[in-house]
């Protein structure tokens, strides 16, 4: 059980990419709503983040913000609670350099404006480039009808966004020639790994293996148990299904783990007693207060919760969220239109189409440096004392600022970074990720994403995610080993409904 561990505890493609710090730092600026009339109108806004890529011809693929709208209405002086804006299939509008692509709830069926609607859209770049990214006068199409609002209620919108990385279609491996812990292999006998190269059903079976190497076209399965009561048996005979996210078809993953000031942003627009049920500083459950605990700064009593000046400015927006457990996680991915990550898509995002490396970390290689310092703590500027690139081991106090590994241009082994941009994969929080170790993982169908509304308790509502996950990638609280990619230690651990200060995650989508 993963509560039990102590605290206290080749050849190489090196590829250079723009630096991707910041992942929490976009900025949707100047919104505005269209006159009401005729039952849509155009929500508007300027947009921009730093360190912005698209690189089409080296690894094909590009980082891009998931844009969506809350919005709340006043009619006869009673202001209503913040509701999450369907938008049309179409009618939306950037400006030129720019490319919209819509997200539907649901993946695989057709837009509908009452069942499956438009939640939010990807914003990107049309052509290669790198830096500061800006859109100006972005338009979308807003159903305010379908949201119940009348041509004379006064409305307030907030717009958000969300750094994503597009991951492309494509083959690949999951496992490490069986060096880390329960790792993904071929067969009893056959410490080869599993190549994924398709969406298709994956039968699992109790087979030696036939030793035949890495053969992308007669791949075998073979499954060894991380131990934890959750989780199958070693050998055991199982079906991945064609639902479950394997990983193969393309999808885009948030840039870098949830941000302190992401969560703030969230939490203040719950009502009351949603607030209540999402609160991780309410005594006896997590933190257990609104100081600054393990890194995390969040404060909330009543009203708005904040992020409280601890001196010359610092408040931890950029730092990882920690202390949410699986229901807060889901919550939060469910809200803002996103889903859980399966731990094969995991795997992928990080590994990119390359063969493994016995015993890697996310960034492609074995070497590793612990941040063992923090500079300027709390800022926007907030990075490692020296030169590192993941958070574990229990060698800083909690979590670091998302992303600050990578500061700066640097190579992926410099700044801890997966193949196609993601940071922080090994270190810093766990990576929640459903897992193909028990039937209740592998229920899971990736199609299937939140439609930014949560109950009247402030749970997530989308009946196919599952109840547990699985813990992927260390922390900084957990050893080094475990922050090797293929690493499945606590692959099937179930959530305990406890709130861990390391405990925190990321969401995905699949791409249109």
């Amino acid at each position: 059980m993963r509560r039990l561990v102590t605290l206290f505890l080749v050849t190489l493609f090196i590829l250079a990419l723009p630096s991707v710090a910041l992942c929490y730092d976009i900025k949707a600026t100047n919104p505005s709503v269209g006159t009401l009339s005729g039952g849509s109108t155009a929500v508007t806004f300027d947009i921009t983040w730093k360190k912005s890529w698209r690189n089409a011809n080296v690894i094909g693929n590009w980082d891009a913000a998931w844009v969506f709208v809350k919005f709340r209405t006043t009619t006869d002086g009673t202001i209503g609670d913040w509701k999450h804006a369907s938008l049309n299939n179409s009618g939306h509008s950037v400006p030129s350099g720019a490319t919209l692509t819509t997200g539907l709830v649901d993946t695989s069926s057709s837009f509908n404006i009452a069942t499956n609607p438009v939640v939010g859209v990807f914003i990107y770049r049309s052509s290669d480039g790198a830096g500061t990214f800006t859109a100006n006068n972005v338009a979308l199409s807003w159903n305010y009808s379908q949201d119940g609002v009348s041509n004379s209620d006064t409305v307030e919108i907030r717009v958000f966004g969300i750094e994503m990385v597009y991951i492309p279609q494509g083959g690949f491996f999951a496992g490490d020639n069986a060096t880390s812990y329960a790792s993904f292999k071929q067969g009893s006998n056959d410490n080869d790994p599993w190549w994924i190269g398709s969406e298709d059903a994956i039968t699992v079976s109790n087979s030696a293996g036939t030793g035949t190497g890495l053969a992308e076209k007669a791949a075998e399965y073979y499954y060894v148990t991380d131990g934890s009561v959750n989780d199958d048996a070693t050998g055991a005979a199982f079906t991945i299904p064609a639902a479950f996210p394997k990983g193969y078809q393309a999808f885009y993953m948030m840039k870098g783990e949830v941000a302190q000031g992401q969560w703030i942003a969230f939490f203040n627009t719950l009502t009351a007693t949603q607030k209540s049920t999402r609160d991780i500083t309410s005594t006896g459950d997590g933190k257990s207060t609104d100081n600054l605990t393990n890194r995390n700064n969040v404060s909330w009593t009543s009203g708005d919760a904040t992020l409280p000046d601890r001196g010359g400015g610092a408040n931890y927006a950029g730092v990882a969220i920690g202390f949410i457990k699986w229901a807060d996680l889901t919550a939060y991915l469910d809200w803002a239109g996103l889903r859980p990550m399966s731990e094969l898509e995991y795997e992928r995002a990080a590994r990119g189409p390359y063969r493994p490396v016995s015993g890697e970390y996310s960034w492609g290689s074995t070497s590793i440096a612990a941040a063992t310092s923090i500079t300027n703590a709390g800022l926007p500027t907030e990075g490692p004392g020296s030169a590192a690139n993941c958070v574990v081991n229990q060698a800083t106090s909690g979590p670091m600022r998302v992303g600050s590994m990578a500061y700066g241009d640097t190579t992926r082994i410099e700044g801890g970074i997966g193949h196609f941009g993601n940071v922080d994969l090994s270190g810093n929080v766990f990576e929640r990720c459903i897992t193909v170790g028990n039937s209740g993982g592998r229920s899971f169908e990736g199609r299937y994403h939140g439609n930014g509304t949560l109950d009247a308790s402030g749970n997530q509502n989308v009946n196919t995610w599952p109840a547990m996950t699985g813990y992927r990638g260390s922390s900084y609280a957990f050893p080094t080993s475990l922050a090797r990619l293929s690493d499945r230690a606590y692959a099937a651990e179930t959530d305990y409904g406890a709130r861990f200060s390391d405990d925190g995650g990321r969401g995905v989508r699949v791409a249109p």
